[in-house]
Parts: structure tokens; C-alpha cells; sequence
């Protein structure tokens, strides 16, 4: 079976972008883009990269928080069925 990995040939090394294949001594096939289209990910800036990952992390809640959701939890699991 065929998977496809997208990764960077830095310095004599596949850097990966996204997905890592399983395994080790895997045979591949290379297919290599024109330079143009090649983004180095080394030269991403961390501005760019916390840019890229805003919103994901949502603020911490508070102990009274999250004894309250705990609570309408207990009391919906305990309601049973109407």
C-alpha cells in the first residue's frame, strides 16, 4: 500500500512536515517539486508559528468553574431519562 508524507531534503536528511510514517528502514519513493514550491520549515518564525496556533489553547478555568460543570454534569446523569 502507497501512503504519501510531505517532508523537506535538508542537508541529506527528510525533514517532515505533517504526518511521520511508522516504522524505520522504510522504503520510499522520492518525487522531488520544483525549489520554488519547497518551504524550508526551519525558516518558519515563531510569530508565524504562534500566529498559526492562536485560539487553540483556551484559557485555564477557575476551581469554582469547574466544580459548577461538575456539577450540571451529576445532575444530568442523575436526571434519567424523561
Amino acid at each position: 500500500m502507497l501512503n504519501s508524507y510531505e517532508a523537506v531534503y535538508h542537508h541529506g536528511i527528510l525533514q517532515w512536515i505533517h504526518d511521520v510514517p511508522d516504522g524505520d528502514n522504510l522504503r520510499v519513493i522520492v518525487t522531488v517539486l520544483e525549489r520554488e514550491n519547497v518551504r524550508n520549515v526551519s525558516e518558519e518564525s515563531i510569530e508565524q508559528l504562534l500566529q498559526r496556533t492562536k485560539g487553540i489553547v483556551r484559557p485555564a478555568k477557575s476551581r469554582d468553574e469547574i466544580d459548577k460543570d461538575i456539577a450540571t454534569m451529576r445532575a444530568e446523569w442523575e436526571r434519567g431519562w424523561e
